[in-house]
C-alpha cells in the first residue's frame, strides 16, 4: 500500500463521501499505518518540498480510497521501449484562461481561445533559453517542436521557437560574413509541428469551472487510473495517448530532440508514464507556466513532490 503527500484542504474540498471522518483519521497517532501528518514521518528533505507544515498529510492510499469510495486501480498502458530520441517537455505560458481562473479543456474553445498573456509570451521566450542549454549548440540542427492544438500552447511553441532562432542568429552574427553557413536557422526550428494527441486533458462538466474544481479529480487520481468522475478523462486515456504520439514520433526521428509542447495534467502525466513511474501521481510533480523538463526513462528523474492542490 502506498502513501499519497496530500494537502488536507484539497481532500477536503474534493466532496468526496468520506472527508467528514478525515478530521476524526487525523487523530491516529503518529505511529499509525494509516494516516500520519507529514512532520511525523515524511520522506527525505531532500525529496520532499513544503517543510513541516501539518497542514499537509501522507496519507495511505486504500485509507483514501475508502474515505473517497473510489476503487484503487493502477495504469495498465504497456510501458514504454527504450526511446531513441530526447524529449523535453515545455507547459505552455500564462494564458488569458490562467488570469481568469477557469479550467479551460475544450477543443472547441481551446484551440481558438484563451491564446497567451503578455507574461505568457515572456515566459515562452525565456524557455528558449533553457532548452538551448539543455539540448545544447552542437544538436540544434535536430531540434523538433511539437505542439498541442490548443491555442496557448502553439503560441507557446511559436514563441520558443521564434526566440530560439533569434538567439541563434545573435550569437553567430559573429561568424558574419567569412562562415555564412554558421549563420543560418537550422531548418528543424523553421516550422513548430501540430498534434492534437498532446492537448489539454478533458474535464468532462467541470470544464470552464473555476479551478477549485481540480481539487474534485485530483485526489481521486491518486487512487483510480480509470476513474472518470465528471466525464474526466482518466489517467489511462492521457498515457494511451502520449504513448501512441511518443510511438509515432519514435518512428519519425532517430537521435533528435523533441519539443512537447503542452498542459500541466498532460505533460505531468507523461512525465510519469515516461520515467517509469505510477502515473496516479502526477498532481504532486506539478508544471509551472513556461517551465521546462527532460523527460527521462528513469523515476529518479521526477522532481522533487509537492502537497496535491489546485493551484
Amino acid at each position: 500500500d502506498g502513501l499519497s503527500f496530500i494537502s488536507i484542504g484539497a481532500f477536503l474540498a474534493s466532496g468526496a463521501p468520506g472527508t467528514g471522518a478525515f478530521a476524526l483519521s487525523r487523530s491516529f497517532s503518529a505511529d499509525s499505518r494509516h494516516v500520519v501528518p507529514r512532520h511525523a514521518r515524511a520522506p527525505s528533505s531532500s525529496r520532499m518540498a513544503g517543510g513541516g507544515d501539518p497542514s499537509y498529510t501522507l496519507i495511505s492510499t486504500s485509507l483514501l480510497s475508502s474515505l473517497m469510495g473510489v476503487g484503487q486501480q493502477p495504469c495498465t498502458t504497456p510501458p514504454l521501449p527504450p526511446l531513441r530520441n530526447r524529449y523535453f517537455a515545455l507547459r505552455h505560458g500564462q494564458s488569458t484562461a490562467n488570469v481568469e481562473g477557469v479550467i479551460s479543456s475544450d477543443p472547441a474553445v481551446g484551440t481558438t481561445r484563451h491564446g497567451l498573456t503578455t507574461e505568457g509570451r515572456l515566459q515562452a521566450r525565456r524557455a528558449a533559453t533553457t532548452l538551448l542549454d539543455k539540448v545544447g549548440r552542437d544538436h540544434l540542427d535536430r531540434l523538433h517542436f511539437y505542439s498541442s492544438d490548443f491555442t496557448r500552447a502553439r503560441e507557446t511553441a511559436e514563441e520558443a521557437s521564434d526566440a530560439a532562432k533569434n538567439v541563434l542568429q545573435f550569437e553567430n552574427s559573429l561568424y558574419l560574413p567569412d562562415r555564412i553557413e554558421l549563420a543560418q536557422t537550422p531548418a528543424s526550428l523553421e516550422e513548430v509541428h501540430i498534434q492534437p494527441l498532446l492537448r489539454e486533458r478533458w474535464f468532462g462538466t467541470l470544464d470552464a469551472m473555476e479551478l477549485f474544481h481540480y481539487q474534485e479529480v485530483w485526489p481521486r487520481d491518486l487512487i483510480s487510473a480509470e476513474h472518470d468522475h465528471c466525464g474526466v478523462e482518466s489517467v489511462r486515456a492521457v498515457t494511451e495517448r502520449i504513448r501512441k504520439a511518443v510511438l509515432e514520433l519514435e518512428e519519425r526521428h532517430e537521435g533528435c530532440s523533441i519539443v512537447l509542447v503542452s498542459h500541466a495534467d498532460t505533460l505531468q502525466i507523461a512525465q510519469c508514464f515516461i520515467a517509469g513511474a505510477d502515473p496516479r501521481t502526477f498532481s504532486q510533480y506539478r508544471f509551472q507556466n513556461g517551465e521546462v523538463r527532460e523527460l527521462l526513462q528513469d523515476p529518479a528523474s521526477l522532481p522533487a513532490p509537492v502537497p496535491l492542490t489546485f493551484q
